[in-house]
């Protein structure tokens, strides 16, 4: 089954799009020949194949930044819906990182000022017991009754002595509050992956969608004939479309 338009004009050939999909791009491949000396006969073909978007086009560029892979596909609003995610995972990122950052230097500070405790180039572990016990003579204390005299604090660079019951439990709470920040802004860190990996999934599939939308619209194919009258200087176009 065909749809055969013939049109005949002087001067130029007009612009003609197969698809009314805008931004569809045409592939024309020409092949020429000259029939009796007089006249110039050009036969293209324009196949759906140029219409159709690459998976792996709109997976790659998904992967790099959500939305953009739907944005290749044409779907603005989804790819908008993605990006706008992926601006709010990662201001919640900084944010929960610079908040956590914030209470460990004032919770450092703080026992510092209340504790005596140097808090310059210690481990993380060190912290931890700073907020547990009230000074370092009942911490080593309770190493040693656990057999874990590895763990016992003999530099005076270790020491602290809390003022009060108060602010060392003060101080743990702040402590806490830090280490939760950070551990949420991993979980957000998470949410952006998988913001990521959803993007990818969905514009593969809509990919998918695009393609099958055109093979149906499109057809297998369309055939252009162009031809000039050496003479008269008149182009004669033929459009076939094939289903």
């Amino acid at each position: 089954m065909s749809l055969l338009a013939n049109m005949c004009f002087a001067g130029e050939i007009p612009w003609f799009m197969p698809t009314p999909l805008q931004q569809a791009r045409v592939e024309l491949a020409y092949s020429r020949h000259v029939n009796d000396g007089s006249h110039l006969q050009e036969i293209g073909e324009i196949t759906a194949n140029g219409l159709y978007k690459n998976k792996g086009k709109a997976l790659f560029r998904s992967l790099v930044l959500p939305g953009s892979g739907e944005r290749y596909l044409g779907k603005k609003n989804l790819g908008k819906a993605f990006l706008i995610s992926e601006i709010a995972l990662w201001v919640g990122y900084f944010s929960f990182r610079t908040y956590g950052k914030w209470i460990k230097n004032d919770a450092r500070t703080y026992a510092s000022d209340h504790s005596g405790a140097s808090i310059n180039g210690k481990p993380s572990q060190f912290f931890v017991n700073l907020g547990l016990y009230d000074d370092v003579d009942q911490y080593n204390d309770a190493q040693q009754r656990m057999r874990q005299f590895d763990k016992v604090y003999s530099d005076p660079d270790y020491f602290w002595y809390w003022d009060s019951d108060a602010n060392r439990r003060r101080y743990e709470r702040m402590r806490i509050a830090s280490d939760r920040a950070v551990n949420r802004s991993v979980l957000v860190l998470g949410g952006i992956l998988a913001n990521h990996l959803l993007s990818a999934i969905d514009a593969v599939w809509q990919t998918h969608v695009y393609n099958k939308k055109i093979k149906k619209q499109a057809g297998s194919s369309f055939r252009m004939n162009f031809q000039m009258d050496g003479y008269s200087g008149a182009f004669t176009v033929n459009l076939q479309k094939l289903f």
